[in-house]
């Protein structure tokens, strides 16, 4: 089961603006002032400008962006710009960020249901109003007369991800982040006049004014009867979450499955816990391992390596190499890294050769290292588990497994790139005039991958993405998928 909870009602703001209609306009010279300074930082610290379209097409799309910047704009338009742009880097760690999201709570009025887009059709989790007409399960298809899937592309160009992945964004969006994104880039409005197709295909249409501030859809939603069921599995996930690692073993077949929630976590808990599991994989002797790292939001790149070390035979690459294209004082002085590597760069990174500055191999970068298969290592069938929260140092931790042949990857595509891109590691920007704030990756990851598409995520072998019923079920119905696979020959795989 994704990990539903009502407390996603008020969480993952991060990325959004304060806006309101009785904004005043900005002048175009502070619009254009910040657009070029955002610009050309972009332009020389963000080593991963170009990765995803040539220079001469991002180049030519920022002109044009810019040369929109031609008349006083209101605080949401401007804004809108600087998300465009930011989340045309198609990196996933780059966004802008300006906050007050108080206010911005106080002023909208917001859809009063919680949604979840599995291949990207939008179906209600929780219902944040007192009419039991529209229960979990039902889809909606439009909201004040415009189709959902245009809105939900239309809200997409303004979220950060990497390369042309969408499964990202939609898993980004199921929650009540895509009512915030509603309000901020396609309309404010003060009601929410809706179709929806009922799960026995009947089509109704409703239409709400009233009660559509937080308080009252927190409020509502536990009162509305129709959210037991989602109610009971939040509990469930509540629980789930509480265990960010975990080793157990099927009953009725020889299979171990691991769950992996995160790779930020403390680096000699992590190994211990690690080198734990695998010691009692050795005793056991399973045919198959399962590893589930669906919605890892990912965390150290060595740590990933440092589980994928127990998969391997012989030595191998994790990373292929990390660097920078601007390691003057001036950058590392913005940038969210620690103090000793601004007071002593050159031991962590090379001077500037034809453009970059390789990292070293460093406590800070132990994921440069070539992987030395461990004594405990498991040599038995792996198969990964993931999805469009599979972000970061996890995606990374697939792509290698999947590039090296070592794993079957079983769910959705994942939010990281194949290939490399951007890091945590960047600078943060406050725009002079608006005030917006961004946050852009300076340091580029490439990973040791080769053999698809290095703008896309790592693709599954097996598709799997789940149903609202398994949504809020057992969350085992993956596992017999996989389980079921184990029995097939190599060549008969299919997609769920």
């Amino acid at each position: 089961m994704r990990l539903i909870t009502i407390m996603l009602l008020l969480s993952g703001f991060n990325c959004f603006a304060q806006v309101s209609k009785t904004d005043s306009l900005l002048p175009v010279d502070g619009m254009q002032e910040d657009y070029r300074y955002l610009r050309g930082k972009l332009e020389t610290t963000h080593p991963g400008l170009y990765k995803r379209r040539s220079k001469e097409a991002m180049q030519q799309l920022m002109d044009s962006l810019q040369s929109t910047i031609n008349t006083p704009l209101p605080f949401r338009d401007f804004y809108k710009k600087i998300a465009f742009l930011i989340s045309e880097t198609r990196c996933e760690h780059s966004y802008a960020n300006p906050g007050q999201l108080s206010s911005l709570i106080k002023q909208w009025k917001f859809l009063p249901f919680q949604l979840f887009f599995p291949s990207g059709k939008p179906f209600v989790v929780i219902n944040g109003t007192s009419d039991t007409s529209i229960e979990p399960g039902d889809e909606i298809v439009s909201i004040n007369d415009r189709d959902i899937d245009s809105v939900r592309r239309a809200i997409h160009s303004y979220i950060p991800a990497d390369g042309f992945i969408s499964s990202s964004r939609d898993n980004f969006l199921s929650s009540m982040n895509f009512n915030i994104a509603y309000n901020q880039f396609i309309e404010e409005p003060g009601s929410y006049a809706l179709t929806v197709r009922k799960t026995d295909g009947t089509i109704i249409t409703r239409k709400f004014d009233t009660g559509l501030d937080f308080a009252s859809i927190n409020r509502n939603a536990v009162a509305n009867p129709v959210n037991k069921i989602v109610l009971e599995a939040s509990k469930r996930g509540d629980k789930l979450r509480k265990e960010q690692f975990q080793l157990r073993f099927e009953e009725k077949a020889p299979v171990a499955v691991m769950t992996v929630r995160s790779f930020a976590v403390e680096k000699k808990m992590f190994r211990k816990k690690i080198d734990g599991f695998f010691a009692d994989i050795k005793k056991r002797q399973p045919t198959d391992l399962i590893i589930d790292l669906s919605h890892n939001g990912g965390g150290e790149e060595e740590l990933a390596a440092y589980l994928m070390s127990y998969l391997i035979d012989q030595p191998t690459r994790f990373v292929n190499e990390e660097y920078l294209i601007d390691i003057s004082d001036s950058t590392l002085a913005m940038a969210n890294i620690p103090d000793e590597v601004r007071r002593n760069k050159y031991a962590y990174v090379d001077s500037m050769r034809e453009g970059k500055s390789l990292a070293k191999i460093s406590e800070l970068a132990m994921e440069l290292k070539t992987m030395e298969p461990q004594t405990n290592g498991y040599k038995g069938r792996v198969w990964i588990y993931a999805n469009g929260g599979t972000s970061s140092a996890a995606s990374t931790f697939c792509a290698v497994a999947q590039s090296n042949k070592r794993a079957t990857i079983v769910g959705d595509e994942t939010a990281g790139s194949f290939s490399g891109g951007g890091a945590v590691i960047g600078i943060d920007l406050t725009l002079p005039n608006s005030k917006i704030k961004t946050h852009t990756s300076i340091l580029y990851v490439d990973f040791a991958t080769k053999g698809k598409d290095p703008v896309r995520g790592v693709i599954p072998d097996v598709v799997f993405q789940p149903t609202f019923k398994e949504l809020i079920g057992q969350n085992r119905e993956w596992i017999e998928l996989i389980l079921s696979l184990r029995e097939r020959p190599a060549g008969e795989q299919t997609n769920r």
